[in-house]
């Protein structure tokens, strides 16, 4: 029987193997929080620097005994760090080293430990900045980040998958970013990560973006050197609600005026110098200062703008009944619900998936609807839930459905309004990302539900929020 051929990508570089991937690690935070709270047990004088630069090490040298981890331990941090994406052809794009945060995100760990040790900026001191050019020809070549000691470990910052990305390509300022995220086989026992695309040469995934910014995040809430790593992450992932859902916005607090473009000028200039012949396209001093500019502009505008909906695969959502009908966009109206039933605000992934699950119960089986009807729905945990999506004509506001998106936010709201990051999510996120990415026109108008239809929906308390919004629409 023939085995299928694997095309990965370590980080930048890209391989070529001919055995099928073995990952028998719980793929949640949940295993690294507890690989972590095992150490500071038996090194509990060491700080949580110090515990990420010991678990980066152990992955320089796998064939090498580790003084201070296990051998249980050392294959554990392996299968959690290593992070790789993986062509199975027919099977499409797999993506290891990534977790299942309790909050629903994904993360690659490596990219997060990374950050947390030499934080989010372009560096090129020491730690080389590799090209994918260079090893696409060659399966086996060692990574030149393969080096002993921690001040020599490889890592690739925000700006330089940014920088090498929009510098590679003489046209891809002119198309927008793509940053494929993906699903789990389980949500309860996740394994295997499933991309939903490629991803770039420069490992452009959601899941690695998320490492860096969750790692930014966490480098700034260590206070002191002997706080536990395990407490940071149960401190950042484990509240109701999370601080984790909100770190695009948190990031974005990080950053100064022109801070991220420039940091992108330099990353592709550090890259330059340390890799000769690069295959980079010539550029101007000019023309660089320009290029990183509109890539960092670009990349806030169609990324930390933006709120991050959780796909249909992460709620458990059924298959479509029949086969959908395709909207015309960009769409002119925006039709604001609230779900009444439940009627409680979700707090968390396991409370929002549960009502998401229930509501395309009713409707699919009480309704006798196609699928949940609304395009989008808003849970109280930091995230937008995908319902019919971006593409499918939904069942939300009749005989209004394919000229406008429904979005119901999670709650009786008749007598009060969600929380005011709720309601900036999509009022100044949702919205304008929407504007931005084509999917609604920049004149759009936004009206409640009982605008249209007869009915108290969204209740009197949101109503009276939205019709304070820019874009709404008297009836």
């Amino acid at each position: 029987m023939a085995v299928p051929r694997l095309i990965c990508i370590f980080i930048l570089p890209v391989c070529f193997s001919a055995a099928l991937p073995h990952n028998p690690a719980i793929m949640k935070m949940e295993t690294f929080t507890d690989l972590i709270q095992e150490l500071e047990s038996t090194l509990p004088e060491w700080s949580a620097k110090k515990l990420a630069e010991l678990l980066l090490s152990s992955t320089t040298e796998p064939s090498q005994p580790h003084q201070h981890l296990s051998d249980r331990q050392a294959a554990l941090a392996r299968d959690l760090l290593s992070h790789k994406a993986i062509d199975l052809e027919e099977m499409g794009w797999q993506e290891q080293g990534v977790v299942l945060a309790p909050d629903g995100s994904n993360v690659a760990l490596r990219s997060l430990l990374d950050t947390v040790v030499w934080g989010w900026k372009a560096d090129c001191d020491g730690k080389k900045l590799e090209s994918d050019k260079k090893n696409v020809e060659s399966s086996e070549k060692p990574r030149p980040s393969q080096e002993s000691g921690s001040h020599n470990m490889y890592q690739v910052t925000l700006p330089s998958m940014l920088g090498l990305h929009f510098a590679s390509f003489n046209d891809s300022l002119q198309v927008p970013l793509y940053v494929p995220d993906g699903c789990w086989d389980s949500i309860s026992d996740p394994k295997t990560f499933q991309l939903h695309g490629a991803p770039s040469r420069n490992d452009l995934t959601l899941a690695n973006i998320n490492g860096v910014l969750d790692g930014a995040l966490l480098r700034e809430m260590i206070i002191n050197e002997t706080q536990k790593m395990s407490d940071l992450l149960q401190s950042y992932y484990g509240g109701i609600p999370a601080r984790s859902p909100y770190r695009r916005q948190n990031f974005q607090e990080l950053l100064g005026k022109g801070e991220l473009g420039n940091e992108i000028e330099r990353a592709i200039g550090c890259y330059r110098k340390q890799s000769k012949g690069s295959g980079l396209p010539d550029m101007t001093e000019e023309e660089l200062k320009g290029t990183a500019a509109a890539a960092a502009k670009q990349f806030e505008q169609q990324y930390l703008d933006c709120p991050a909906v959780m796909p249909r695969c992460m709620w458990g959502a059924k298959p479509y009944k029949g086969t959908p009908t395709l909207l015309n966009l960009p769409l002119q109206h925006v039709y604001i619900h609230h779900t009444y039933e439940p009627s409680r605000p979700c707090l968390s992934l396991t409370e929002c998936s549960k009502d998401m699950r229930s509501m395309q119960k009713f409707h699919q089986e009480e309704r006798g609807w196609d699928d949940i009807g609304y395009s989008f729905v808003v849970g109280s945990d930091g995230y937008l839930y995908e319902g019919r999506g971006w593409h499918w004509v939904g069942a939300h506001t009749r005989g209004h459905n394919s000229i406008g998106y429904g979005v119901s936010f999670i709650g009786d709201f008749t007598a009060s309004v969600p929380e005011g990051p709720i309601l900036s999510l999509v009022r100044d996120r949702f919205l304008k990302c929407a504007v931005r990415s084509g999917y609604i026109s920049s004149n759009y108008t936004i009206q409640g539900h009982r605008q249209v239809v007869n009915t108290s929906c969204p209740g009197d308390a949101l109503f009276q929020k939205i019709s304070t919004w820019e874009n709404f629409k008297e009836s």
